[in-house]
């Protein structure tokens, strides 16, 4: 299974909505996403400012909102297109290089 890399702040956000999830606040520095089909759930907060998300955040988030990894690589692929996508990924994991 390949890893985690960093990606922008708003790629993870836009991931995160496409799975279900919903911006219920946000200040200058951070959102913060709910699944409104579970109520029970620790929301999850996302920085907005950075390049680049930190594995660790970003780790924090798939992991807290019960995705998986395959579903992450789909719904990342979609957000940021096939140079970002599962193919990709999957290809660098093996230290080929992605085939477009």
């Amino acid at each position: 299974m390949p890893a985690i890399a960093p990606i922008p702040p708003w790629a993870l956000k836009q991931i995160l909505e496409l799975y279900g999830y919903k911006v219920t606040y946000e200040d200058q520095f951070n959102w913060l996403l709910e699944d409104p089909s579970q109520k029970d759930a620790e929301p999850i907060p996302l920085p907005k400012l950075g390049e680049l998300v930190a594995v660790e955040i970003m780790m924090q988030a798939v992991l807290g909102s019960k995705m998986g990894l395959p579903t992450y690589f789909i719904l990342k692929e979609k957000v940021l297109g096939p140079k970002w996508g599962y193919q990709a990924a999957a290809a660098t994991a093996g230290n080929d290089p992605p085939k477009h």
